[in-house]
């Protein structure tokens, strides 16, 4: 025997054990013990004798309660009939499983014609000896067990004491609803897990099957059929058909089929697959989470669950060790390594969008605080030329003023402003010069000395930063002018008026070298351009604001309509569940009636219960039909698809008819029905049809909520001399809707609470269908119910 130790970390192992398996002596004799694994409730549709006559009342089972007499444990010293040990502990001997029978059935050991086992064959010869087993330890959890089951192939895991005592068995089944996060299961996809399914064809034996699960140690076996599809596509030179062949599962066959086929008595060689087989399948796609692969299980009580394709095909089948072994830490961990991946490359591109995007904020950053600052000092410096201006005209004053601001600011030898004169003269207007450096005022000297070009029509006016004069790419002649006038670097920036070039503001350095900082460049150049600079800024900052402003408010008023059109969804969302919900509860009710009769037909022989399942078939057949219609009736008032025919109706005639169908209903239940007619009764123009649906909908409402011996009251009224005519149909019965009811009974599929004592039934949808009638014939609809009566008013204009 081998055991398995794995290191693992916590998990509630306890609550998956079985604790209760079936439990058998090496000298068991194989047909005893076959005998009692038949008589363990099992998930197989074709029950045995104990198990058919439990099927007259069906129950749900669970999984890990289906399994328990699928496996077998062998034990050295099991015990006793009593209940009491022997003096000999008991221990692990071997295990016996679905799939061992099925292997003796393929190698001969069991007649597949007439099922007999030889009576000297003991469990201990046919057993699988020293199995896997767990030895149950509070430091183990289900992930170390999910490997065990992975590593060795194995659906059932022994449980075993300290002191090597069986404590219980481990199967799939009973780890899928302990260990299950639903967020794993919800990020991988059924395509991940799928396997390759086993299959067969329809016209295969049981023996056949039998023999490819032994060959191929599979549980189950998918069974299908070929179908041939015609596809047309739509070419140049026209139409052309492809013709598609794939197989289409139909059903699916499992080793417990087999089994259970041995329990019944079934000559395996002779029936066919098709007689047994599960069908119609429960089919996913593979898109599909696992987590709706594992409700699928749940709901429908599957252990395994078949693949298609969008046409139809077979891709493969997921059974729930698939779902466990998503949650094994070898899978989990090439999932974590996939995400880290993922993460890594989501990080990197966010990393990469974090950098464009501060290098854009950082861009409009610098941009906008250029603007600021421009903002700032235009306004000081407009501030000051405003105060030159007031207190003198004289644009020199203004021009001396600034070029002392910027000599004191960047702490250079020499700050000058040149005019640019239309004989390509630069004359020194306005200057600002250091201590011991000679003064520049009133020079004039050639304009190529302080422009790039000597051309008037090639004038550059772009800002020139030079922070040396001989290692920067100057013409000789310049460099000698600046070596000279002992100028060793230079800024110089434009002054532009209405587009035009005005003069050049130059800063001199003749110390030495300096490298200029773009925030001197960017100050000389606001001083230049102030004025435009300040009403261009304050006409973009008032488009900016302007901008900004209507951009909020749309997305305000974007939002707001977003948010609105969600809550409407949710509202609709909210109502489409709840209708479906309601609508395939009451489809699906005589649906499982019908299946349970259909069954029991199958299988009970005598002719009296066939003809109360045959009833049974016909009254939920009518069930149905009546729902459907009644749906469909409803649909079609509700749309308005179709208009009202009306046609004159005699009263007087009519009537009578209506009323008589439910007299003889009446007297079933000692009832009476009162009927009280004016002498005279109207012809009107109605539509027969619906008028008469409306008055059988409340009558048969009136006989239905009535007690025994009751009284139901039939009464019409009508005023032939007034103008404004209307007639009146009332139904009352003795029965009282509470006041809070009265607003719903009108809601599809809406019944009072226990005001049905006598279980009578019905579809929920009369009450609502006669409401549209009325509205649909152009009249009202009225309900009163107190003091033990409830009354029905019915107006219709004549």
């Amino acid at each position: 025997m081998t055991f398995y130790q794995p290191q693992i970390y916590s998990s509630p192992l306890e609550q998956a054990i079985d604790r209760h398996p079936l439990k058998v002596m090496p000298e068991t004799p194989l047909a005893l013990v076959l005998k009692l694994m038949n008589q363990v409730q099992s998930s197989c549709n074709l029950p045995d004798g104990e198990s058919r006559r439990a099927a007259e009342e069906p129950s749900e089972i669970p999984l890990w309660e289906q399994t328990r007499g699928s496996c077998v444990l062998v034990l050295e010293n099991p015990e006793s009939p009593g209940g009491k040990k022997q003096s000999q502990k008991s221990s692990l001997a071997g295990i016996f499983t679905d799939r061992d029978i099925v292997d003796m059935v393929v190698n001969g050991k069991i007649d597949s014609k007439n099922n007999s086992v030889p009576d000297k064959l003991l469990i201990a010869q046919v057993m699988s000896k020293e199995p896997i087993a767990l030895t149950e330890s509070d430091d183990k959890d289900l992930f170390g067990v999910l490997s065990v089951f992975r590593q060795n192939n194995i659906s059932y895991l022994p449980i075993l004491s300290a002191e090597g005592e069986v404590v219980g068995v481990l199967t799939p089944e009973r780890i899928r609803p302990v260990l299950l996060p639903s967020n794993i299961l919800k990020l991988r996809r059924v395509s991940e897990v799928m396997t390759p399914p086993i299959t067969a064809s329809r016209t295969a034996s049981l023996l056949e099957i039998a023999r490819i699960v032994s060959e191929h140690q599979v549980n189950c076996v998918v069974i299908t059929e070929i179908k041939k599809v015609k596809e047309q596509k739509q070419k140049r030179e026209g139409v052309s058909t492809i013709h598609h062949s794939f197989q289409e599962p139909v059903g699916i066959v499992t080793a417990r089929d087999i089994v259970q086929a041995l329990f019944v008595e079934m000559n395996l060689a002779a029936t066919p697959v098709h007689k047994v087989m599960k069908t119609p399948l429960i089919c996913l796609k593979p898109t599909d989470s696992l987590w709706v692969a594992h409700k699928q299980m749940q709901q429908q009580q599957e252990k395994r669950l078949v693949i298609r394709g969008n046409r139809g095909e077979l891709q493969g089948i997921i059974s729930q060790a698939s779902l466990l072994q998503v949650l094994d830490p070898t899978e989990m961990h090439k999932v974590v390594k996939k995400l880290q991946q993922s993460v890594y490359q989501l990080q990197a591109e966010k990393l990469e969008l974090l950098r464009s995007r501060n290098e854009e904020l950082e861009k409009e950053v610098r941009e906008r605080t250029a603007k600021l600052q421009e903002q700032l000092e235009s306004d000081r410096l407009l501030a000051q030329i405003a105060l030159r201006i007031h207190q003198s005209l004289d644009l020199r004053q203004i021009l001396n003023a600034a070029v002392a601001e910027v000599q004191e600011f960047l702490k250079a030898d020499r700050v000058v402003v040149y005019r640019i004169e239309p004989a390509d003269v630069a004359t020194v207007v306005a200057e600002s010069v250091a201590e011991g450096r000679s003064s520049w005022l009133g020079n004039m000297l050639p304009s190529l000395y302080v422009l790039e070009s000597n051309s008037r029509s090639d004038r550059s006016v772009k800002i020139q930063a030079v922070g040396g004069v001989r290692e920067a790419n100057l013409s000789a002649q310049k460099i000698n002018w600046l070596t000279q006038q002992q100028i060793q670097a230079y800024l110089v920036v434009p002054i532009m008026q209405d587009g035009q070039l005005w003069g050049i503001m130059s800063t001199h350095q003749c110390s030495g070298p300096r490298q200029w900082e773009p925030s001197e460049t960017d100050l000389l150049e606001k001083l230049a351009t102030q004025l435009a600079i300040a009403i261009q800024q304050a006409q973009l900052y008032q488009q900016v604001q302007t901008l900004n402003a209507d951009l909020e408010m749309q997305v305000q008023e974007r939002t707001a309509q977003l948010e609105q059109k969600v809550k409407e969804l949710e509202t609709l969302h909210v109502l489409k569940d709840e209708f479906l919900s309601t609508v395939s509860h009451e489809l699906r009710t005589p649906l499982a009636n019908m299946k349970m009769a259909i069954h029991m037909l199958k299988i009970v022989p005598t002719s009296d219960k066939s003809l109360r399942y045959l009833q049974i078939l016909e009254s939920e057949c009518i069930r149905e039909s009546e729902l459907i219609n009644d749906l469909l009736d409803l649909q079609r008032l509700e749309a308005a698809t179709q208009p009202v025919n009306k046609e004159r109706v005699d009263l007087s005639t009519w009537l009578p008819t209506i009323i008589e169908s439910f007299r003889e209903r009446t007297k079933s239940r000692l009832q009476t029905i009162k009927v009280t007619f004016p002498e005279e009764l109207p012809i009107i123009n109605s539509n027969r049809a619906s008028l008469g649906r409306v008055l059988a909908e409340l009558l048969n409402n009136g006989c239905k909520y009535s007690p025994n011996e009751g009284q139901i009251v039939f009464k019409v009224e009508c005023n032939p001399q007034n103008s404004d005519c209307q007639m009146k149909f009332m139904v009352s019965n003795e029965a009282e809707i509470p006041t809070s009811e009265l607003p719903k009974i009108f809601d599809k599929f809406y019944r009072v609470p226990n005001a049905d004592p006598w279980k009578q039934g019905g579809t929920g949808l009369g009450l609502a269908l006669v409401k549209k009638l009325v509205e649909q014939l152009g009249g009202y609809l009225q309900v009163n119910s107190a003091d033990g009566w409830t009354t029905f008013t019915v107006e219709l204009p004549i």
